[in-house]
């Protein structure tokens, strides 16, 4: 099995109006292995990335083990962005670890259309 780390991207999306959270569901369907995930968020809406925190680190930087079989959630506050903003995932390159990120609302945390990137649609940067 790979052990080779991978950076994947959903590239910049537009916030919509109701988007208030950035929110990344990873699973690890290895039933053997925990991984090692790290997510960052930025804010490009003043055309240069700005770190933003994800929890639930509360840094700019969030690493996360996720034990085998196991699904995690973590988020950033996207409220304050204005226009834009952009989700990195490092994790190894493995096909049993499955991320996906979606904008939602505030508590009932509904999905915004258009605001969601699949592992499929996420670009490998590095």
């Amino acid at each position: 099995m790979s052990t080779k780390r991978i950076t994947l991207s959903t590239g910049i999306l537009r916030r919509p109006k109701k988007t208030k959270f950035a929110l990344i569901d990873i699973v690890n369907l290895n039933k053997m292995r925990s991984r090692r995930v790290t997510v960052q968020v930025f804010d490009w809406s003043n055309g240069s990335p700005v770190p933003l925190k994800v929890s639930p680190c509360g840094r700019k930087i969030c690493t996360i083990t996720i034990a085998p079989n196991k699904s995690v959630f973590l988020f950033a506050d996207v409220s304050k962005v204005s226009f834009k903003y952009e989700v990195r995932i490092q994790q190894n390159e493995d096909p049993k670890l499955i991320t996906n990120v979606t904008g939602v609302t505030n508590t009932p945390f509904t999905p915004q259309p258009g605001d969601t990137v699949l592992q499929r649609n996420l670009v490998r940067i590095c």
